[in-house]
């Protein structure tokens, strides 16, 4: 299955990096909820160049 960018969503998220409000990433089944998570942590982890772990539930 291909995947859909979602640029807009992401660069959303990325705005939103360190503010100290939760962020809450709701939607139907098979959006692409977890997609868009997973992206965001390869773009967090190519920012700091260092291998993080991740909780994703």
């Amino acid at each position: 299955m291909k995947l859909i960018e979602r640029p807009n969503y992401l660069q959303k998220l990325i705005d939103l990096k360190g503010t100290p409000d939760i962020k809450v990433i709701t939607g139907v089944r098979r959006s692409g909820k977890s997609k868009l998570l997973e992206e965001y942590t390869e773009w967090i982890k190519k920012m700091i160049q260092r291998q993080i772990s991740f909780l994703l539930i």
